[in-house]
């Protein structure tokens, strides 16, 4: 957030902070550009071109002030972490970075923000400096194909299906020897068996599943996470779904819907399991409509 301090109580504090520095003393930082419009006033942040090829990119836009056009006179503070900007009422002090605006590694890298990457394990977006153990493999993500990817499988089963191994595959995802959990949002944590490249973990139990699937609807899309047990956060994600085949009223939306449901004939009942069907009433399934 942008520091505000009025022109006569900033002007001694800015002497002593820059008694001989001027802008554009350091050139390959960033360019900064006023910019007002009427809706605010604004200062456009910008790294700055490194060949003729390579235009400058604008990386934010700051809000400063409510009131007269932000002066061209902008100085970056000594360790390169703020810059001052003027009006001829006040002066405001904006940080270089706001990584921790951006909330998942997609939208961290999308920023196109230089001093920004994704703390992997942390599941946060920050300078490099400030995440811990960034130098080791995968820890620190500073392009978007970094980003870790989850996968599951199976990636749905029944509400009538408890206690299901599942098979989760994560892909650039650092050391994780200190243990993961597997969340189902905030319902249930299981335990995550590690094996190589996967990790194990089963689904909730019949009881642990009654809050999950309580609302009667035919699918219930939750969020499955990997929880680090060395940050305690969850640091990746992916959709996971109960179906439920019981809602199902007649054949047609029994069997032609997205998962394996099969229409007992004569009781007129949709169920994942087959087996619910008698012998003599048979059964009928997505293949024989």
């Amino acid at each position: 957030m942008p520091s505000v301090l009025p022109w006569k109580q900033a002007r001694p504090q800015l002497r002593h902070l820059f008694p001989t520095w001027l802008p554009g003393d350091h050139p390959a930082v960033s360019t900064l550009l006023p910019h007002a419009t009427a809706e605010c006033v604004c200062v456009l942040i910008l790294i700055n071109s490194v060949s003729s090829t390579r235009p400058a990119l604008l990386y934010e836009s700051v809000h400063v002030s409510e009131g007269g056009p932000v002066l061209r006179d902008m100085l970056f503070s000594p360790d390169l972490q703020f810059i001052y900007t003027l009006t001829d009422k006040q002066v405001t002090r904006i940080p270089v970075e706001s990584c921790s605006q951006y909330t998942t590694c997609t939208e961290c890298m999308s920023s196109r923000d230089p001093h920004c990457g994704w703390c992997v394990l942390h599941n946060i977006c920050s300078r490099r400096d400030r995440c811990e153990r960034a130098d080791e493999p995968q820890r620190f993500a500073s392009r978007v194909d970094q980003c870790v990817d989850l996968t599951v499988q199976p990636n749905n089963i029944s509400v009538t299906m408890a206690e299901v191994q599942l098979v989760l595959q994560a892909r650039n995802v650092p050391d994780l020897s200190a243990g993961v959990d597997c969340s189902f949002e905030d319902y249930i944590e299981t335990e995550g068996i590690i094996h190589g490249s996967r990790i194990y973990c089963l689904s909730p139990s019949a009881k642990e599943l009654i809050p999950i699937t309580r609302e009667q609807r035919d699918t219930h899309v939750i969020k499955l996470y990997l929880k680090s047990r060395e940050t305690g956060q969850k640091f990746a994600s992916v959709d996971f779904t109960f179906y439920n085949c019981s809602i199902h009223r007649s054949c047609l939306s029994c069997v032609n819907g997205s998962f394996p449901c099969h229409w007992c004939k004569y009781r007129h009942l949709c169920t994942q399991n087959a087996n619910d069907c008698s012998f003599q009433e048979g059964r009928v399934n997505m293949s024989e409509v």
